[in-house]
């Protein structure tokens, strides 16, 4: 671990940001995305070559391809999003009505509506309370005859047990999609996030670790599958046949010329900013422990490094005066720090409270009473983690750990601010 207190400074003075002092930082922290000639170059080569589309061009697949080799896997597909990679993976694996798939609560809603998407049921469940990635007894017990495979998150990038939810798909013969949205740079026991699972699906979207303001990418390993859901993705096209030859129901999933040309270029500086982030991670994580009531998101040692899409940590508001969490995040803002906010359970979204699954699920109902359901971990953790964006884990180590002067710079003044806010500001 690191050891920061060669490069912390004392407690910074003064009030709060939020009750009128001077905030903690003064300068921003870098932008995102992160972009430069390099992205204007192949940008320009994609307009002067003509073949815009993966049906002329090689920009996209070829950033898919070497995007799958950096996460351990053979083969790789440049899809247009995070949530068609994950409905692609499902049809392909043959997933569709009457069918269930187990999901995670605290997740983005596409890990649940790509279900959806298919026909299949989402069968939601409780997550880990450390990691906040899906609890695999939990989803062990939700195992019925009707389920069919597990979409496991890696949240904030760090890994979901992929030894036990390796064992567990084999032991009861289920498909095990890895949801890597969050995950690029997450590395278990030195093969790549998505690569242990059938499938492994990343998002590319502007606010994941790598962007061309959308996209998203498949990285498998078997052929057969790859080619079921490149199938899918091309208007159920057959690889090798004619080109209006549509043996299968499809959509059109694929990813352009420009946006892969974009990725590129964002590969090509992802590993140094995944170095970076672990680093500034790391140190962060040593200096927020000394906090009382505060406490970072799980790191397992099985992991070699975590993508850090966010970096999340659990809050106490009984060591803070009672500072309800939003009142502490807008405290945290006040004083520069680039906030994000947690996933709901999806058990509290409207979708499944009421049911409003539009054209899916209407030849069979789901299997799950949504209405009723509780996912007490998942609730919780919605209601006492903070998330900031990663864009801060760019800065020099020093300047990331103004987070944990501000988290020490509220406590301090948290009585004052619970009182402030009590009196209507």
């Amino acid at each position: 671990m690191t050891d920061v207190t060669d490069v912390r400074e004392p407690t910074v003075e003064g009030r709060p940001a939020v009750l009128g002092g001077d905030p903690v930082r003064a300068a921003d922290y870098p932008r995102w995305p992160v972009w430069d000639d390099r992205e204007r170059e192949l940008l320009l080569g994609t307009l002067e070559a003509g073949g815009w589309w993966q049906g002329d061009g090689h920009a996209a697949a070829d950033f898919a391809d070497a995007f799958a080799r950096y996460q351990s896997e053979e083969f790789g597909l440049a899809l247009t999003n995070g949530t068609h990679t994950l409905e692609a993976a499902l049809a392909a694996c043959g997933i569709g009505e009457g069918d269930e798939v187990i999901v995670p609560g605290i997740t983005f809603v596409a890990s649940a509506t790509a279900v959806l998407a298919v026909n299949a049921t989402p069968v939601l469940v409780d997550v880990d309370p450390e990691t906040l990635c899906i609890d695999v007894g939990a989803a062990e017990a939700a195992v019925t005859d009707r389920t069919r495979g597990i979409v496991a998150v890696h949240v904030a990038g760090a890994a979901a047990d992929l030894d036990l939810l390796t064992d567990l798909c084999a032991r009861r013969g289920l498909r095990l999609i890895e949801d890597c949205a969050h995950a690029h740079g997450t590395f278990w026991r030195g093969r790549g996030a998505g690569s242990w699972g059938d499938f492994g699906s990343f998002s590319m979207q502007r606010s994941k670790l790598m962007t061309a303001g959308e996209g998203g990418v498949l990285i498998c390993s078997d052929e057969e599958l790859r080619d079921r859901a490149w199938a899918y993705a091309d208007c159920g096209r057959v690889k090798g046949e004619w080109f209006y030859h549509h043996a299968t129901y499809g959509s059109n999933l694929r990813m352009t010329e420009w946006q892969g040309a974009v990725l590129t270029a964002q590969l090509e500086r992802f590993p140094a900013q995944n170095e970076r982030r672990n680093r500034s991670a790391v140190a962060l994580g040593d200096a927020l422990s000394a906090i009382e009531g505060v406490r970072p998101q799980f790191r397992d040692e099985r992991m070699d490094s975590q993508g850090n899409y966010c970096y999340v940590f659990h809050y106490d508001s009984d060591a803070f005066a009672g500072l309800p969490l939003r009142d502490f995040e807008r405290a945290l803002g006040a004083e520069g720090i680039p906030m994000g906010v947690s996933y709901p359970s999806l058990n509290h979204l409207a979708l499944f409270r009421e049911g409003n699954f539009g054209p899916r699920l209407r030849a069979s109902a789901p299997t799950q009473d949504y209405r009723s359901l509780r996912l007490p971990v998942a609730e919780h953790a919605a209601d006492s983690t903070v998330w900031l964006e990663h864009r801060l884990l760019l800065a020099e180590v020093d300047d990331v750990l103004d987070v944990a002067r501000a988290v020490e710079r509220i406590q301090r003044h948290a009585a004052t601010i619970v009182e402030h806010q009590g009196g209507g500001s």
